[in-house]
């Protein structure tokens, strides 16, 4: 049954992220990504921190230093620098194209396995990754604008990044995982806290004008919405992936995960948008790829 459990939570976690993606759209009108990192940050790592401590005896966890300083690595790496990433290519693309370009985080996440742990790439898979790029670039080539955005080259590149990030941190979050034992909501509390407090101390020491523009920004934007997005995004999806990734293998996960493009189709539809065939078309090609990857 644990398999199963596995299952359910990447759906629902990928569901959960396909909406806060339209709520955090709304958001960032007002807020750059950054900031809308920083606020995210900030609202769910108490939560997850409390979720923690109500659930796990939590003097019983490991907090050791390695897989401590591992999932650290990973949130500062997924977090700080992939979720801005993320709402850059937000603020450019909007959610259809951005979280469609979330499909290329599973072959990111074979080829760092295939580098760095040792873990085979076969020419089976390498053609499944190419199909999932043919999918990616047949949604992405379509003329008309999805949604009425029109495609942005830099916000292209954002989504790339933020799906290179998300497969780095989630690469070594399965190997802390295997190698510690560790679990998933301490291992989403490590890695938010630690993504949170990296970007904090970056924007100090790079961009401080922008914490103070941040209540400003705040005013601007509804708070309802914004912490709705922040509560499904975070607290909710980022939980349910580990313990997505904690139950089942990296490919398994991360192929069902990568269902939220298919979730975003879905609402789009009954949000009255306009889905065209292509969009529908380029989004199964990529998510047959994924599932070839991963599922063979």
């Amino acid at each position: 049954m644990s398999i199963y459990w596995g299952q359910l939570a990447a759906l629902a976690a990928a569901l959960s992220w396909a909406l806060a993606t339209l709520m955090y759209s709304r958001s960032s009108h007002h807020l750059s990504a950054a900031q809308l990192n920083l606020v995210k940050g900030i609202v769910a790592s108490p939560l997850l921190l409390l979720g923690l401590w109500l659930s796990t005896d939590v003097q019983a966890l490991a907090w050791t230093l390695v897989p401590v300083l591992m999932l650290a690595l990973s949130g500062v790496i997924g977090i700080t620098i992939g979720d801005t990433c993320y709402f850059s290519a937000l603020r450019r693309l909007g959610p259809a194209h951005t979280i469609l370009l979330e499909y290329l985080a599973p072959p990111f996440a074979a080829i760092i396995a295939w580098l760095f742990l040792s873990e085979t790439l076969s020419v089976f898979e390498i053609a499944a990754g190419l199909v999932v790029l043919l999918g990616v670039l047949t949604v992405l080539t379509e003329r008309q604008p999805v949604a009425g955005i029109p495609l942005s080259r830099s916000g292209v590149w954002f989504g790339v990044a933020a799906a290179l990030c998300q497969a780095i941190g989630l690469v070594m979050a399965f190997h802390a995982f295997q190698q510690f034992d560790v679990s998933a909501l301490q291992a989403a509390m490590i890695r938010l806290s630690a993504g949170t407090i990296a970007l904090t101390l970056a924007l100090l020491l790079i961009r401080p004008k922008m914490l103070m523009a941040t209540a400003q920004g705040l005013r601007a934007t509804r708070i309802s919405v914004l912490i709705t997005a922040i509560l499904l995004g975070t607290f909710v999806a980022i939980w349910l992936q580990q313990l997505a990734i904690a139950y089942v293998t990296p490919g398994i996960a991360q192929t069902l995960l990568s269902t939220a493009p298919l979730f975003m189709l879905s609402l789009n539809f009954i949000r009255g948008r306009r889905v065209s065939f292509r969009a529908l078309l380029g989004t199964l090609i990529a998510m047959a790829g994924i599932a070839l990857l991963f599922l063979r």
